[in-house]
């Protein structure tokens, strides 16, 4: 399953690396937001992805199931 991250804030080089399964998009959001989006393998995975947003201070906008 693929998911896309739109997230208020502008997700900084130093904390990308928190996110290795996902890719960020270069369609802006505003003026700081992003958009990542990759493959999520299930749901724990899924809410991996959304406890490290969390931990990191990111405000999660929209989250979306893309089609495969």
């Amino acid at each position: 399953m693929r998911y896309e991250f739109i997230l208020v804030e502008h997700i900084p080089d130093v904390a990308r690396s928190a996110f290795p399964e996902l890719e960020e998009s270069t369609v802006a959001i505003g003026t700081t937001g992003s958009v990542m989006y990759g493959d999520v393998i299930d749901a724990p995975h899924l809410h991996g992805i959304l406890d490290r947003f969390q931990d990191l201070g990111f405000t999660l906008l929209e989250l979306r199931r893309l089609p495969d």
